[in-house]
């Protein structure tokens, strides 16, 4: 079992010991601009809190699962949990698996978001499934935005089942699933979703708009030109919707009157110079 220590206060005391031992050395910036040296030097320090091992050393003779434990028990007793004990876990390629497994079961939210960011920092792509669960069950906000994040780097592998689903979902569940297949290779069915869901939320111009750029495909350019020749449109969805035209190789060069506008004044824009 992994002791539950906070190595950052051991680290803050290492500061107190170094800044009393350097009175009058040291000015008080310098003493700033030496934490990162520090806490490099820190990492290498035996401590007697740490059985006479370095921040370094502590963790490295642990399995996953007990290295696991040891956060979630920090995180219940509200104990800091130091970049040493996650950098022990992510650094070992064996750990995969125990973050993977570590994603299933009745989890607090913290502890979630931390295992999703710690696979995400070894860029493990097995839990796509799992992270389509945390977008389609009623997971926190939280959950879902960061499985949404990181499920929009595997779209692919989960393409289908989207696809399947898609109708069958609440408006905030869609939201976050057209997210994500905006990553996707084409795909007649994906550009067909992508068209309704921007025709269908002209509240929110900027985003969508920013999915069909995203998705590369110049057979929204149509649905894009005819969406900024609208009157009522705001700088803001303007800007949107011709860096979206533009991004798929089209050109929008009308003179805009936005002197309405709170944000913006008047725009002129002129033809591109070849």
């Amino acid at each position: 079992m992994v002791k539950v220590i906070d190595v950052d206060s051991l680290f803050d005391k290492y500061i107190e010991d170094f800044v009393y031992s350097n009175i009058g050395k040291v000015k008080p910036e310098e003493i700033e601009n030496k934490i990162p040296e520090l806490y490099v030097k820190f990492g290498d320090e035996k401590l007697k809190e740490l059985d006479g091992k370095t921040p370094n050393t502590f963790y490295k003779d642990f399995s996953g699962e007990e290295l696991l434990s040891c956060l979630e028990t920090h995180l219940e007793k509200d104990v800091a949990i130091s970049d040493f004990l996650c950098e022990a876990i992510t650094s070992n390629p064996a750990n995969e698996d125990a973050l993977v497994n570590a994603l299933n079961g009745d989890k607090s939210e913290e502890f979630i978001l931390y295992i999703i960011n710690m696979l995400a920092d070894m860029e493990s792509v097995k839990p796509a499934k799992r992270y389509l669960e945390f977008i389609l069950w009623d997971y926190s906000e939280n959950i879902r935005e960061l499985a949404t994040e990181r499920l929009s780097t595997m779209a692919e592998q989960v393409k289908e089942e989207i696809l399947s689903q898609f109708n069958e979902v609440d408006e905030v569940k869609k939201a976050c699933l057209t997210d994500v297949i905006a990553n996707c290779k084409k795909d007649d069915r994906v550009f067909d979703i992508l068209i309704a869901e921007f025709a269908k939320h002209q509240e929110n111009i900027p985003l969508y708009a920013a999915y069909l750029a995203k998705y590369g495909d110049d057979r929204a350019l149509p649905f894009l030109l005819t969406a900024i020749e609208k009157e009522k449109l705001t700088y803001a969805d303007f800007e949107e919707l011709r860096f979206a035209i533009e991004a798929l190789g089209g050109e929008y060069t009308k003179e805009r009157d936005f002197s309405k506008d709170k944000t913006f004044k008047k725009i002129k824009l002129a033809p591109k110079s070849e």
